[in-house]
């Protein structure tokens, strides 16, 4: 629940993993190891991305900051299996590989195939609390987050000022401000139900007291380290708390029956038309609405009783390592 990593931090991280597997990838040149290094001059590093949209610009600024070496550039998936699959059909590991989103107990079947990058400069550059959550028991560390993503509510302001409704800044407030656009015909908050994702994420930020205290963390610690002989479920002392909040919260934004199909166009257009002033979001797509759209939109954090209590998820767009070999 930090400050965002910026587009910076994620070029910085990037140019000390590919130099690092550079360097490395000439040294298995120069002792014959890399026979397309040896005819073309160029160190060869493969890069498998876990989603198609990251080629688009990063695959060229790569190819223009690093002309010396030859990429190839795959498209792979978001899930740990396939990198297992991979092995298990006897193929090489990537020499770096991205993930979105794992456990860190699921990715433990390939830390022998990884390097530990716990004492790199690249590890340097990351607050500690993004570390620990990738630190194997031993201290290693295998995953670098690269550049996080902001999950907020979104608020579109011009609708604020048109009625003169104030930001909330504060949980009452937040349902003040709906109780307000819902008795002018505007829908006060809604959010594509559909997805997964977005349950989880409403019910984390409603619920970030709970799942910080002590018994929260603990149970976060486990269940992040269970096995398959200690398989960790949830549990009476935090969960029933985290749901009577979400519970409460459904019933606060008025979330009726069938609103559970809502998906992504069928929230977001309404927003963007003006019948909808806040919607469950990223920060990177009120970027997106305010350049593409012409509409004032500010990010809101998922609200606590005061002001002090507000808190926003982050969460790495994707996950980054390079192959020990």
């Amino acid at each position: 629940m930090r400050k965002h990593m910026g587009k910076k931090r994620m070029i910085s991280l990037l140019l000390a993993v590919v130099m690092a597997a550079a360097i490395l990838a000439g040294c298995g040149a120069q002792n014959g190891s890399n026979e397309k290094a040896e005819n073309d001059g160029k160190i060869s590093i493969s890069m498998y991305m876990w989603d198609r949209s990251m080629f688009k610009e990063l695959s060229p600024w790569l190819e223009e900051k690093f002309p010396d070496i030859e990429f190839t550039f795959v498209q792979s998936y978001n899930t740990m299996d396939y990198y297992k699959d991979l092995l298990a059909r006897g193929e090489e590991m990537p020499d770096i590989i991205t993930c979105r989103r794992f456990s860190l107990n699921d990715a433990a079947s390939l830390a022998d195939q990884l390097m530990d990058l716990s004492k790199s400069e690249a590890a340097g550059t990351f607050y500690n609390s993004y570390l620990e959550v990738n630190r194997e028991t031993g201290g290693a560390i295998r995953w670098l987050p690269m550049c996080a993503e902001v999950d907020c509510i979104m608020a579109n302001k011009d609708l604020f000022d048109q009625y003169n409704i104030s930001l909330p800044t504060n949980y009452s407030e937040f349902l003040t401000a709906i109780d307000a656009f819902e008795e002018v015909g505007i829908k006060g908050f809604q959010t594509d139900w559909y997805y997964d994702y977005t349950c989880l994420e409403t019910m984390q930020g409603c619920a970030i007291p709970e799942l910080m205290n002590l018994e929260g963390t603990s149970w976060r610690m486990d269940y992040e380290s269970e096995t398959e002989e200690n398989q960790v479920g949830l549990d009476d002392t935090v969960w029933p708390e985290v749901f009577e909040k979400y519970e409460q919260f459904l019933k606060d934004v008025r979330f009726q029956p069938g609103d559970e199909e809502l998906q992504f166009t069928e929230t977001t257009e309404p927003f963007l038309q003006g019948k909808t002033a806040m919607i469950r979001s990223t920060a990177a797509m009120a970027d997106g609405i305010r350049e593409e759209n012409d509409i004032n939109c500010v990010i809101l954090p998922y609200f606590g009783e005061t002001s002090e209590d507000n808190w926003v998820l982050t969460y790495p767009m994707c996950q980054l390592a390079v192959s020990k070999k």
